[in-house]
């Protein structure tokens, strides 16, 4: 039988843009293969197949901690004992926000971006935006801007990344399921995590931006990296793992 491993992550954990890289022969691909290609080969997902999961990618773009723990929630009665979960932390001034028109979570982040309605599929599995624009997309837009100014702060974002790693990281704890902690940028490292928390990175240069960055991968224009930095990544994730028991 097949065992799962769940991909919870942002645009890092999808592979946002990365059909944009120079050597990419993307005339050949229409708008969903293009975010089926990069969703497929993101370094979480060649990192669950290295250890022979089937990766089942829940990441999002411009997608929250606060999202991660709600998908997890969500999906862990998916996976048994014999699954795992890559859990992609991001950064800690990110939330999201119900949308009540159209009945899904809506990302607030940084990013002056506009939001499609989502519509499922197989390899981006939390949707991808090839439906309408959400209705009153500016005033949720306008929304997002004030919670960042008023909600979003250092120390707040802090205690709340934290809350959320260690709220996964109990509940696949109880079930038995293994969880593997990565970060694509902004890690905690001044906490002390308990032993329960399996993080294979151990310093700044080993989060996924900053390894590519530091390895001189190339990137397009709004910072995401193309195929051969996510499978660097990866091998080197496994490496790191190769002393433990995931």
């Amino acid at each position: 039988m097949t065992t799962k491993c769940l991909i919870l992550g942002c645009s890092h954990a999808n592979g946002a843009n990365m059909h944009l890289d120079p050597d990419f022969d993307i005339k050949n691909y229409n708008f969903v293969e293009q975010v089926e290609y990069g969703a497929k080969n993101s370094y979480p997902v060649l990192l669950a197949e290295m250890l022979g999961h089937a990766p089942l990618n829940y990441s999002i773009s411009g997608g929250s901690n606060d999202a991660m723990l709600r998908i997890g929630l969500a999906q862990i009665n998916t996976l048994n004992s014999d699954d795992a979960i890559i859990a992609c932390w991001t950064g800690i001034d990110r939330g999201e926000v119900w949308h009540e028109e159209h009945q899904c979570w809506r990302p607030i982040n940084y990013i002056d971006n506009i939001i499609h309605q989502q519509r499922p599929n197989e390899y981006s599995k939390a949707g991808i935006n090839i439906g309408p624009l959400v209705k009153r997309n500016q005033e949720y837009y306008e929304y997002g801007k004030q919670w960042l100014l008023f909600e979003g702060s250092y120390q707040r974002g802090y205690n709340n990344k934290i809350k959320n790693m260690l709220a996964l990281n109990s509940l696949a704890h109880s079930r038995g399921i293994k969880l593997i902690n990565l970060d694509s940028f902004q890690a905690i490292w001044n906490f002390n995590w308990p032993d329960s928390v399996y993080c294979p990175q151990k310093s700044v240069n080993d989060e996924f931006c900053s390894f590519a960055i530091n390895n001189n991968f190339p990137h397009e224009p709004s910072g995401h990296f193309f195929r051969p930095a996510h499978l660097a990544y990866a091998e080197y994730s496994y490496s790191v793992m190769q002393d433990t028991t995931v």
